[in-house]
C-alpha cells in the first residue's frame, strides 16, 4: 500500500526490582506549552497530560494519567541532568514532605542516611529513584487530595527524558508493585461511598486536538453531558487491573472469530496511543482492510464486542491522513505473560467512547462520547474534581 503506513508507538517498560514488569505505550512530545495552538483538524494526540500538585506549598507537575501503571513518577530535586533540569522538578522545600527509606516499611521516615533505590528501566534506559512521601492533589477548581508515596528520580538522560512535553507519569492502576501507600489512586479515592459513584474516575479525550479542550479526568464522578447513549457496564475480568474480556472483534459487524470461545483479554490503557492486537490477529485484520493507493476507499467499521454490545470504531478513527498519506493507528502488541491482556485499547478506542473506572465495583462503562461542545454543563457532585486534559504530538 503506496503512502499507507502502520503507527509503532514506543514502549515504556518500568521494570520493578523484584521482577514485576508493567508495560505501556508512550511516544515522545516536543515542548508544548499549556496554552499552545491546536494540531491540524484531521490529527489526534498521540499523548493527553494535565496538572497534579504536590507538597506543602503546592508545586505543579505536568503527568500522563496512565491506567496502565499504578505510581507516581517524577524528576527530582537531586537529579542535575539536564533533561530533569528542563521540567519541573521535586524541589526538597515541602514541609509536608517525609523522605522515605524503604518500600515495605512506606510510612516511616528514614533514619540516617541509609536508603533504598528504586531502579526502573524507562525506554530501554537505566534509572533510579527514591521514595518520597507527600500530599497529591488533583483539579483545576475544586480539589481532591491524599497523601501518597511516589519516585523520585535521581537522573534522566537527555534522549528520550529531554524531549518530553510532560515531567512525568501517574499511575491509576487499581494497586501498586510495592504497597498501596504508592498507589495515588487509593489514596484520592479512599473512604468514598460506591453507591454516590464517588469511587470513579473518567476519561473523555477529544476526536482531535484542535478542539478547545482536548479532553478531562474526572475524579469522583463523571461528566453525564458527555454520553451519548447509556454507559455499558464490564466487569474487570483480573483483579488489581483495568483489564476486561472482549468477547470477539468485528469487521463491519460480522466476527472475526479471532478471539475464541473465552474471549480476548483487553488492557483499557490511557497511556497508549494506538489500538495494539497480537501479530495474528492484528494480520487478519489488515487482511481485510485497504484503503487504497491514495488511501480514499471507504473502511469497514472495527468493532469490539463487550458485554454483548459492538463497540464499534468509524475508519477514520483508526486512520489519519497526514501529508505523506495515511498512518494506520493500529500496532502489534507485545508478549505478556499469562493472563495479561492481548489487545490494548488506547487513544483510537477511548476518543470514540467516554470511560468510566470504578474502583470500588471493579468494572469499566462505556459510552458514545458525546464531542459537541458543552455550552451550559451541569455541575459535577461536590465532591468530585475536574483535570483538563492537553492533548501533545510530535
Amino acid at each position: 500500500m503506496a503512502g499507507v503506513r502502520v503507527i509503532v508507538a514506543w514502549l515504556l517498560v518500568l521494570q520493578q526490582v523484584a521482577g514485576r514488569t508493567v508495560e505501556r505505550q508512550l511516544r515522545a512530545q516536543k515542548n508544548l506549552e499549556l496554552e499552545a495552538k491546536p494540531l491540524a483538524a484531521t490529527l489526534a494526540a498521540t499523548q493527553y497530560y494535565g496538572l497534579v500538585h504536590i507538597g506543602t506549598p503546592p508545586q505543579e507537575f505536568r503527568v500522563i494519567f496512565d491506567t496502565g501503571s499504578g505510581q507516581l513518577i517524577l524528576p527530582g530535586a537531586k537529579c542535575d541532568d539536564a533533561a530533569c533540569v528542563s521540567h519541573n522538578r521535586i524541589s526538597g522545600n515541602s514541609t509536608s514532605a517525609v523522605q522515605i527509606g524503604w518500600a515495605d516499611d512506606p510510612t516511616k521516615p528514614m533514619s540516617g542516611d541509609d536508603r533504598d533505590t528504586k531502579s526502573l528501566s524507562i525506554l530501554a534506559t537505566d534509572v533510579s529513584g527514591e521514595f518520597v512521601r507527600d500530599k497529591v492533589c488533583v483539579g483545576a477548581k475544586a480539589e481532591l487530595c491524599g497523601v501518597s508515596d511516589f519516585v523520585s528520580l535521581l537522573e534522566e538522560s537527555d534522549e528520550p527524558f529531554g524531549g518530553l512535553t510532560f515531567d512525568g507519569a501517574l499511575g491509576l492502576a487499581p494497586t501498586s508493585a510495592d504497597s498501596k501507600e504508592f498507589n495515588v489512586l487509593q489514596s484520592l479515592l479512599a473512604g468514598r461511598d460506591a453507591k454516590k459513584q464517588s469511587s470513579v474516575f473518567a476519561f473523555y479525550f477529544a476526536a482531535t486536538s484542535s478542539a478547545a479542550a482536548s479532553g478531562e479526568l474526572v475524579f469522583g464522578g463523571y461528566r453525564k453531558e458527555r454520553l451519548a447513549e447509556t454507559l455499558l457496564w464490564a466487569p474487570v475480568s483480573k483483579a488489581d487491573t483495568w483489564q476486561i474480556r472482549v468477547d470477539d472483534i468485528t469487521l463491519d459487524g460480522q466476527p472475526a472469530h479471532v478471539c475464541g470461545k473465552g474471549g480476548c483479554q483487553a488492557a483499557i490503557d490511557t497511556g497508549a496511543s494506538t489500538v495494539m492486537a497480537p501479530g495474528n490477529v492484528l494480520a487478519k485484520i489488515m487482511g481485510s482492510i485497504d484503503p487504497g493507493d491514495d488511501c480514499g476507499k471507504k473502511l469497514p467499521k472495527l468493532g469490539f464486542v463487550i458485554n454483548g454490545r459492538k463497540m464499534e470504531l468509524q475508519g477514520e478513527d483508526y486512520l489519519e491522513h497526514t501529508d505523506d498519506g495515511c498512518e494506520f493507528l493500529l500496532a502489534s502488541a507485545p508478549s505478556t505473560g499469562s493472563g495479561g491482556p492481548s489487545l490494548i485499547l488506547g487513544y483510537p478506542f477511548l476518543r470514540r467512547f467516554y470511560t468510566v473506572f470504578d474502583q470500588a465495583q471493579s468494572r469499566i462503562g462505556f459510552a458514545l462520547a458525546n464531542h459537541a461542545v458543552l455550552k451550559d454543563s451541569a455541575a459535577l457532585p461536590s465532591d468530585a474534581a475536574s483535570v483538563p486534559l492537553v492533548g501533545v504530538r510530535p
